[in-house]
């Protein structure tokens, strides 16, 4: 826990916020509705051939949308913006090696 003190005053971030005997270790809680609507569409890339390989483009935003209807969540704008950024690390992880 020390360790994760350490980190959050480093990055500024208020340490009261963490919170020990977590069941979702490495996971605040205000994030976990975001995670888990990620991992309930977490198949639906929109990929296209580059060079002999493939690339990710994103979320295939239309069948997200049927993916969460589907799983019965309902994204607010915040998660909704949430999502998008674990998108985007995703994507970004996924292409590494064609970069």
């Amino acid at each position: 826990m020390e360790d994760a003190r350490s980190d959050a005053d480093h990055w500024g971030i208020d340490p009261d916020l963490l919170s020990e005997g977590s069941d979702r270790d490495g996971i605040w809680s205000q994030h976990v509705p975001a995670l888990e609507a990620f991992l309930a569409i977490d198949t639906q890339w929109r990929v296209v051939g580059v060079h002999g390989g493939i690339e990710v483009v994103g979320l295939d935003y239309a069948a997200v949308r049927d993916g969460l209807a589907m799983a019965g969540l309902d994204l607010d704008a915040d998660t909704w913006a949430e999502l998008q950024l674990i998108e985007a690390g995703a994507v970004a992880a996924m292409n590494e090696d064609r970069r």
